[in-house]
């Protein structure tokens, strides 16, 4: 670990860890809480501003930074959207236009390999890029529901693609301060959490996450590298990406309302009281692993890897499948 890294992960906890207490504070005297509702999964009142100790740790460590600062600044701007969304609840659409924005703005600042691939057919990759970016977000804030499921899975995101695009680049260190901010907070966010992690938190990471599995270095055939590349980033996100999709599939098929605010995301539907937010927090992470694991191994390009690296995350999405049939097993036998 060089000395950069070593001060930035070492500042972003610190600097996350202290300010929690500040801000559950802030938070309390506000009456700005997580009330339970028939959706929620906790049972008490609960202080939800969490992520803007993360945005401050990561900032605090920027001056060890090797590059990435204008990822910080358009993550930073997804979190204070978050933060108004915590405030005074956006609708979905008002939400998914703001990130959209600021995710085309640094696409175009900063163009991926795949919007550099496709030559003259970069604007279909900046869309693309852009609806990837919301995409995560939304995963991210859709998933913050139990403790410690959002920031344990945000440390292993960052860590596995910290592997996979290493130092240099669009994302420099920000990724292990990422990493080492979300640890800071998650201190006070283990179960029973004294805070959440909030909208600010989860657009924060999954704006910083989700952009940086574009810029991962290209593998595979000169052509087809760019996409190869950042398919095998992305497989970083498995559980997270499939239990969204997963559910908002099912509500669709329902002829429900899939923007509506529900309590059917496979995490949930395995979680019937908060005594097993734990135990669920821990597959998941587990799940995280493992996915992060099958995107080393795919990540040189050889078919055996991409062949490995595919059946894990195949293995992991039809296990994710028949959770819910499993768990009610258990629960029930």
């Amino acid at each position: 670990m060089s000395v950069a890294v070593a001060g930035a992960v070492g500042v972003a906890f610190l600097v996350a860890l202290a300010l929690v207490p500040a801000l559950v504070r802030f938070a309390i005297g506000r009456d700005l809480l997580d009330v339970p509702n028939a959706r929620s999964s906790h049972e008490v009142p609960t202080p939800r501003l969490g992520g803007l100790a993360v945005i401050a740790g990561v900032w605090a460590a920027a001056p060890f930074f090797e590059g990435g600062l204008l990822l910080l600044v358009a993550a930073t701007f997804a979190g204070l959207l978050g933060v108004l969304d915590d405030v005074v609840d956006l609708r979905f659409w008002m939400k998914a236009a703001g990130q959209a924005a600021v995710a085309f703005a640094f696409l175009f600042l900063v163009p991926s390999p795949m919007q550099v691939a496709a030559g003259s057919l970069w604007p279909l990759a900046l869309l693309f890029g852009v609806v990837w970016i919301v995409a995560v977000v939304n995963a991210y804030n859709f998933m913050d529901g139990i403790d410690g499921i959002a920031g344990g899975t945000a440390i292993l995101n960052a860590l596995f693609l910290a592997a996979l695009v290493g130092a240099a680049g669009v994302t420099g260190t920000g990724l292990p301060a990422l990493a080492a901010a979300v640890a800071g907070f998650m201190m006070w966010n283990v179960s029973p959490a004294r805070i959440f992690l909030g909208d600010s938190g989860s657009h924060f990471a999954g704006f910083f996450l989700g952009a940086t599995a574009l810029y991962t270095t290209p593998v595979g055939g000169p052509e087809l590298g760019a996409l190869l590349a950042f398919v095998v980033a992305a497989a970083v996100f498995t559980p997270f990406l499939f239990d969204t999709a997963y559910t908002l599939v099912r509500r669709a098929r329902a002829r429900k309302n899939v923007f509506s605010a529900h309590r059917e995301h496979i995490y949930q539907r395995i979680t019937p009281d908060p005594a097993k937010h734990r135990q669920v927090t821990n597959v998941y992470l587990g799940l995280s692993a493992l996915s992060g694991l099958a995107a080393l191994l795919a990540a040189g390009g050889t078919p055996l890897g991409l062949s490995i690296g595919g059946a894990l995350i195949l293995g992991c999405c039809l296990f994710m499948a028949f959770l819910p049939r499993i768990a009610r097993e258990q629960d029930y036998r």
